[in-house]
């Protein structure tokens, strides 16, 4: 019996993955920390991104709160649940990012004073609004960091694969909350009944 050949391998592995080549790249530059020569992205560049990124997800985290706060109605308890659960999930979110930001050897930009300048979303509380209006503005929020994480991974590329894949993490989790709050963004019966609007 003939035994298939695998591919033929180099005499000798790529200058990347030789021993000395690679300790020698390790200690150059070791303030850096995790930050290697092999990190190809412009860093100066993703810690800007990744600190709107943590900004947005602040104030989402804060717009989830507050709305979860204007739902009165016992038998609407379910959606506001809900709210507080992605009001602490966009909370543990931004510190990831924020844990990233420091590893690349930036400050996580956490001032109060500058979130809304950095934030992709915009609060918005309605604090005389129904319950779609509340769920409503939030799957914008998200659809709207949905498209601002998909764009963020297009643009690292193969360039920083922890980031890369911190924010594809990121962005299944926007994905999940987006579809929760599409199904829950339909008026409840107690809301049709009082606009007069029949459910479709």
């Amino acid at each position: 019996m003939t035994i298939p050949q695998g591919p033929a391998h180099p005499a000798s592995p790529p200058a990347m993955l030789r021993m000395r080549d690679v300790r020698d790249r390790a200690l150059f530059d070791l303030a850096d920390g995790p930050v290697t020569p092999s990190n190809r992205a412009e860093l100066t560049g993703v810690a800007q991104l990744l600190n709107a990124l943590l900004a947005s997800m602040v104030v989402s985290s804060l717009q989830y709160e507050q709305h979860a706060l204007l739902v009165r109605a016992p038998s609407d308890r379910p959606v506001a649940e809900f709210l507080y659960a992605c009001a602490d999930r966009d909370r543990a979110n931004a510190r990831l990012l924020a844990t990233r930001i420091g590893q690349l050897g930036f400050v996580a930009e956490y001032d109060p004073q500058h979130l809304p300048a950095w934030s992709r979303i915009t609060f918005q509380a309605f604090p005389d609004g129904g319950l779609t209006g509340l769920v409503t503005q939030d799957l914008v929020g998200a659809r709207i960091l949905v498209q601002t994480l998909q764009e963020a991974v297009r643009w690292i590329g193969s360039d920083d694969p922890t980031t890369r894949r911190l924010l594809e993490r990121l962005l299944e989790d926007k994905e999940a909350q987006a579809d929760e709050l599409g199904a829950q963004s339909d008026p409840s019966p107690r809301e049709r009944a009082a606009t007069g609007k029949a459910h479709p």
